[in-house]
């Protein structure tokens, strides 16, 4: 017979399912910005690229005040060039595609909602790899374990030191 508290994590872990996935995360995401998009849909491009520099920019705060309260530190600068990205890909692709198709911006709202579930777990992990590589080689550079030990030379690595003798 097996404990209560042995069962409920695995009962738990079996009925939380996808929710704790990272697409299910991008998923829902890439939906809420396809449908601010489309709730939008007969406004200006430069709307929509206003609009979504404010979504964005919120979305990348909590982003990273997520990341930092879970200890990891997040890499700012592309959480910030990967947004502004998508948003001028969203903003051209509807320009150009405004004149040729009435409608534009539900291909838009699809594309954002593709383009967010799809690349946003593996951007994330690559940022997140990234960033933890460099606080690594920051630590251990910190640490002065970069090196030979202090008064010792390197294997196989000829003394500079120069003896003059004055004979």
């Amino acid at each position: 017979m097996t404990n209560i508290h042995d069962r409920f994590p695995r009962l738990l872990a079996r009925t939380d399912g996808p929710r704790r996935s990272p697409s299910f995360t991008y998923l829902i995401v890439g939906l809420a910005v396809a449908g601010l998009w489309l709730l939008n849909r007969g406004r200006s491009p430069l709307f929509h690229a206003v609009q979504m520099l404010i979504v964005m920019s919120v979305l990348t705060g909590l982003q990273i005040v997520l990341d930092r309260r879970h200890g990891g530190t997040p890499a700012y600068i592309r959480l910030i060039s990967a947004k502004l990205v998508l948003i001028a890909v969203a903003v051209g692709a509807a320009w150009l595609l405004a004149p040729v198709t009435s409608q534009s911006n539900i291909i838009v709202a699809v594309g954002l909602v593709v383009l967010i579930t799809a690349a946003g777990p593996a951007l994330d992990r690559l940022a997140t790899r990234r960033a933890t590589a460099k606080a690594t080689a920051r630590a251990e550079r910190a640490h002065g374990s970069s090196g030979p030990p202090a008064g010792t030379s390197a294997p196989g690595v000829a003394s500079t030191r120069r003896t003059d003798s004055h004979e």
